[in-house]
């Protein structure tokens, strides 16, 4: 069964890589330019790592065969961990500043800016790619941030046809509002709309 599995795994999963590069091209577009938006920092870019690659020196798609061939050479250690080792699902992004590892430098809050504008990126990408408003929960993400960034990141987000937040009490949440926001406080385990 394993040799069915591995060519449906080859299959889709060249599939996989071709998407995801595109969408890590396209993300580039825009994620650098946010990200020095909000912190000044510029430079800052998404690389994908595929764990199947034709050539280590190259940035191409394997072949079905090479990726084929990069599963049967790991075929003995996937027995082993009872699990496969290579594929889509070991694929990484990680994050570049002006062609340098940019995690391992940065601190706690510019990591934290990282996810929270993926996470931006992402419904810019979704907005433009079906043409539709995209709902948002944002379950205190900006904790971390100062007051002037957690107002910059909200005025970044697209166009939206919900967004739903949580915070902490004595958050300033009145600077991000809009018209139309609503407000609930939650006191005892009861919802209150504040007036």
């Amino acid at each position: 069964m394993l040799e069915i599995f591995d060519a449906q795994l080859v299959q889709n999963g060249i599939e996989i890589e071709k998407k995801r590069r595109d969408t890590i091209f396209q993300f580039n577009q825009f994620f650098g330019k946010l990200y020095e938006k909000i912190t000044g920092i510029d430079g800052v870019a998404i690389k994908y790592e595929p764990s199947w690659k034709s050539d280590d020196s190259l940035n191409i798609i394997p072949s079905a065969q090479k990726a084929f061939e990069i599963l049967q050479s790991k075929r003995e250690i996937d027995k082993v961990v009872m699990t496969t080792m290579s594929g889509p699902h070991r694929d990484k992004i990680k994050f570049f500043r002006n062609g340098t590892d940019f995690t391992s430098t940065a601190s706690t809050g510019q990591r934290r800016l990282l996810a929270i504008l993926l996470r931006i990126g992402q419904a810019i990408f979704y907005a433009n790619v079906t043409g539709k408003k995209p709902i948002l929960l944002m379950d205190d993400v900006l904790l971390e941030l100062d007051p002037d960034k957690r107002q910059l990141v909200t005025q970044l987000l697209p166009e939206y046809d919900q967004l739903f937040c949580t915070f902490l009490p004595g958050e300033p949440y009145e600077r991000y509002m809009k018209e139309g926001t609503r407000i609930f406080e939650i006191n005892g385990g009861i919802w209150n709309e504040r007036q």
